[in-house]
């Protein structure tokens, strides 16, 4: 589940812009230097019709350096730099809590791999090179993959058309949580999106690039 999640801080390249954005080049790039924005809100509540604001935040991701992990295969390392802020009610003041984190990614034929540290010898698969709808795979040990299909996709950053979307079902004794990813080809992932409700308790999360700059 925390290499899933991590996925959701791992973009890539973009214009700025507002205007319609039709891509092309690689799904997942990993051009070291290149750096993506991410705005990141959490809201909560009772009912759908009355979700209140949980967390606000940001993410800045980094493709840093290319290193080789233990296992002797030659990756880049992503940093992630977050700021989120807990909203709290009156008279409690918000918080703010300020992270680093690293991961770790390559390609391979048709998948792209992730690593959670550099030590890590087993991979998740990410994504698909070259997606078609339909395609299916595992994710860890509790994580289906499927590409669902194409759609146009608006963000902070921009209009991308034709984004694949991609779901991921993630399945525990006690529930299912459906995650949505989106992806446009030469800027990577744009948008994630989950929902859930447990014990009559709602929440939606979202996450959007605002920003990027690909070397």
């Amino acid at each position: 589940m925390k290499r899933i999640l991590a996925l959701t801080a791992i973009v890539a390249v973009a214009l700025l812009g507002t205007s319609c954005k039709s891509s092309s080049g690689d799904i997942f790039p990993m051009s070291v230097g290149s750096a993506w924005h991410m705005d990141i809100l959490l809201m909560g509540g009772a009912t759908t019709a009355s979700l209140d604001t949980v967390q606000t935040g940001t993410a800045t991701n980094t493709a840093v350096e290319k290193v080789t992990l233990t296992n002797g295969k030659d990756v880049v390392r992503f940093r992630t730099d977050g700021a989120i802020t807990i909203r709290r009610p009156d008279p409690l003041s918000d918080t703010t809590i300020i992270s680093t984190n690293y991961a770790y990614y390559r390609e391979d034929g048709d998948w792209i791999l992730g690593y959670s540290a550099i030590d890590d010898s087993t991979a998740d698969t990410v994504m698909v090179t070259s997606p078609t709808v339909g395609k299916t795979w595992t994710s860890g040990t509790n994580a289906t993959a499927t590409v669902v299909g194409q759609e146009d996709v608006t963000v902070k950053a921009g209009t991308y058309k034709n984004a694949w979307k991609l779901q991921v079902t993630y399945t525990t004794d006690s529930d299912i949580t459906e995650m949505y990813y989106w992806y446009a080809k030469g800027v990577g992932l744009v948008k994630f999106h989950y929902g859930f409700t447990i014990q009559g308790y709602t929440q939606d999360y979202t996450q959007e690039l605002t920003s990027s700059d690909v070397k």
